[in-house]
């Protein structure tokens, strides 16, 4: 059982997505290994505060070649659609556990190209937000 300190000391770290927060600039950093590591992450605060006063994209681990080189692995015969079980196991395996579950194409289980990339997008966004909205 935990401590009231402990208790509040999660809750805090809760509100403020300070264990997204640190994930998403350690993705960030073991993905790039940039030269000057705390420049990079002093970079990437920077920016993520930019994109909280001024709206502009927060800094995001996946950008759109990313997500090209997915749709081009779930469908290597270039069809332009994949089904709605690849759909959500790509977003699963992106990390993102809350995404739309009846996206367009749902019905006829054929999510196109486009339509997986919008969704994935949107979430990869929202979880790259660390800031409390």
């Amino acid at each position: 059982m935990s401590t009231p300190r402990e208790q509040e000391a999660a809750k805090y770290l809760e509100n403020h997505k300070i264990v997204e927060l640190m994930n998403n600039l350690t993705s960030m950093l073991l993905f790039y290994r940039p030269e000057h590591p705390r420049g990079y992450l002093i970079s990437q605060l920077e920016q993520m505060q930019v994109s909280k006063f001024q709206a502009a994209a927060s800094p995001c681990l996946f950008d759109d070649s990313n997500l090209d080189t997915v749709c081009g692995i779930l469908d290597p015969t270039n069809q332009g659609y994949i089904s709605y079980n690849q759909y959500r196991e790509a977003l699963k395996t992106l990390g993102i556990q809350h995404f739309n579950e009846w996206p367009e194409g749902f019905g006829n289980d054929r999510i196109s190209h486009e339509t997986f990339k919008r969704e994935a997008k949107e979430c990869l966004l929202k979880y790259a937000a660390t800031f409390q909205m």
